[in-house]
Parts: structure tokens; sequence; C-alpha cells
């Protein structure tokens, strides 16, 4: 296969210009509970068995607080009356209670305390090994909360750990993003809402939830769930290839596109020992063109390219600093092919996301 180097590193000097809240007033909801997708804390160290647990971080949760504290899963709970008394704002700020290092407990760490029976400071352990549940950037996610007592009105608000967050750290509130009060649905003993996993985390994060009771005695449940988020692909197929002598080229992406990494183009399925020309733009243009359509706009023409015996063909670069995030480059790859209408054959455009 060959391999050829690519000017995108070039590409600054082409840039020119550079969840809902809904409030759940009625209906029969139900409070008590955590979630149970994605797993949460308390729930996993219930799961594996309070008598002989199945991994060390639950053992010492359990030394922590007790078995009772994790056969009572469903009560991760404070009764704070200060946010209905505010009107329950989305995003209210629960720090008083649940101080920093304290926010996976909600703030029961004390034994001596009169507002609780019971802590679960070890929910609290800062740890890389607490088990996570596999997700996607910029994937939508169903959020399963398994409620087992009823109350209503209530309220659910969603934090997420900042990008810069990582395991080593406690949770506190200047690493927690607000994503927003979801639409909650519900079915059976489960209620359920639609979640966006943000596009620019990766690794181990923390989901962390609130369910707020609407009552004068303010009743909040809070449940934080371990991710492991895959980082979105950053490059996506958007057709408009033109067929030559083996069919539609195929045009695909390989890399992070964070500043200073590697990034491969790769193209196969084309004339074999062909001469190609790799279009950059930094906008689409979808234009007709030699009986196809020309996907970028022809910002940067990287000509001279030739294709191996095979009909491959690689460039590989490295992605440039200063590409801003969301910014979108497009890449489309044209050979000379006597199959096709005009004489070329023109893979599919390549869309390439800055994360």
């Amino acid at each position: 296969m060959l391999t050829a180097t690519s000017p995108l590193n070039l590409l600054p000097t082409c840039l020119f210009t550079g969840v809902c809240a809904v409030t759940l007033l009625a209906g029969d909801l139900s409070a008590h509970g955590t979630v149970v997708s994605p797993q949460s804390r308390v729930h996993k160290v219930y799961q594996s068995n309070p008598e002989n647990p199945s991994f060390a971080l639950a053992a010492n949760a359990i030394a922590m607080d007790g078995k009772t504290a994790y056969y009572t899963w469903n009560e991760v709970s404070r009764n704070i009356s200060q946010a209905v008394q505010a009107g329950l704002p989305a995003g209210f700020d629960y720090s008083p209670w649940m101080p920093d290092g304290q926010l996976a407990s909600a703030g029961r760490t004390d034994p001596g305390s009169p507002d609780y029976n019971w802590t679960y400071a070890g929910l609290d352990q800062v740890s890389a090994d607490w088990p996570t549940t596999p997700v996607t950037a910029g994937e939508t996610i169903l959020v399963d909360y398994l409620a087992t007592a009823p109350h209503n009105p209530s309220v659910w608000d969603v934090w997420m750990t900042t990008p810069d967050w990582d395991p080593s750290m406690p949770l506190t509130w200047g690493k927690m993003e607000f994503l927003g009060r979801p639409v909650v649905g519900f079915d059976g003993s489960h209620y359920t809402f639609d979640l966006d996993i943000p596009t620019d985390r990766s690794g181990h994060h923390v989901l962390w939830v609130a369910w707020q009771r609407d009552d004068p005695v303010g009743e909040v449940f809070i449940s934080v769930s371990d991710l492991d988020i895959e980082p979105a692909d950053p490059f996506a197929d958007l057709g408009d290839g033109l067929a030559g002598i083996h069919g539609l080229p195929q045009l695909t992406g390989a890399g992070t596109l964070n500043a200073g990494d590697p990034v491969a183009i790769s193209l196969d399925d084309a004339l074999g020992n062909a001469s190609a020309t790799l279009v950059l733009g930094l906008t689409a243009l979808d234009a007709p063109f030699k009986g196809g359509v020309l996907v970028p706009h022809p910002d940067a023409l990287f000509a001279g390219l030739t294709t191996d015996g095979a009909g491959a063909l690689v460039v590989n670069s490295t992605w440039p600093a200063g590409v801003p995030s969301g910014f979108v480059t497009y890449l489309q790859c044209w050979v000379v092919d006597g199959a096709g209408p005009q004489g070329f054959a023109a893979s599919n455009g390549l869309s390439a996301t800055a994360p």
C-alpha cells in the first residue's frame, strides 16, 4: 500500500474566521430508589452481596457504613426543604448539605448526625476502580431509575463530571457540569429519561442525578453512576461517491483529531496505479462535477497522488493545533478512471469534526 504525507497541519491558515427544563407537577411519581442503568454505585454495592462483597470498594463501603446502609440502597437521600422554598430552581445548589468530597453519599458521612439513621460514606471513595458502564460520547442513552415507594410531585436534575475531571479526584462541585432537567417517563416501577452524553467527554466520568420531591420536607434522592466514555468517532461518511471500475471508492479516516495526534485518510476500492487528488474543504459544496458530486469546497487540493496496485492509498499527517472545537473539515478523493462517466471516479465525501 502506498503512503503519502499531506500538509493537513496547514489547516489553520485556511480558516478565514475562525436539556430543556421540565417540571413534573402531577402524576403517579415514586421516590425511594436509585439509577439501575447506568447502574449506580449504591446498587452495585448492594448487588455485590453485603454479606460477602465481590469487589474491594464494596467491601470497604460496607466496613465504613455497615450492611444496613446497602440493604437500604434506595435511601441515599437528604431532607432539604430549602430547595422547595426556593421554588425548585433547576440546578439547585446542594453544596451546603453535600459538600465537596461528599456528593456520592449525599453528605451522609457523620454516624452521629440526627438527620439520618446511617451513612453512605463508602460511596465517596476516590478510586478508578469503581465499576463503570460503557457509553459513547455523543450518543443518547436511556437512564433507568428504579423506584420503590410512591411520592409526588417531583423534579429531576442531572450533572456530570467536567472534561478535566479524572477518577483520582474526589467529586467536587467545581468539577461538575449541570446538564439540565429531563422529561421523565414512567412504566411500572421504572422512571426513564434520555440523556445525551457530551461529545467532549472520554474515559471514566460520573453521572450525578438528583430526584427532588416537591413537598414541605423537600426530600431529595441522590444517585451516582460511573461511566466509561468511548470518544466519539470524529469522521462521518457523507456519501455521494462516483463509481469506477471497482464500484464506489471508499474514503475513511482514523485518528482522534486532537492537536498533534496522527491522522490517516485512507482510500480503498479505487482503480489500481491511478492518479488521484484529495480535495479538502472548509465548507461543503455538494456541486455537480464530472458526472458526480464534488462534496468539499475545493479550498485545498493535494494532487499528484497515486493508488497502489490494489487501488488503495493512505495519506498520513498530524492534526494541527488551533482548530476550534466542533469545526468540520470536508474531504473527498477523485481518481482518474476510464470506467467513470467522464473519466473519473470519486470516493464518498468524508467529514472530520474537531473535538
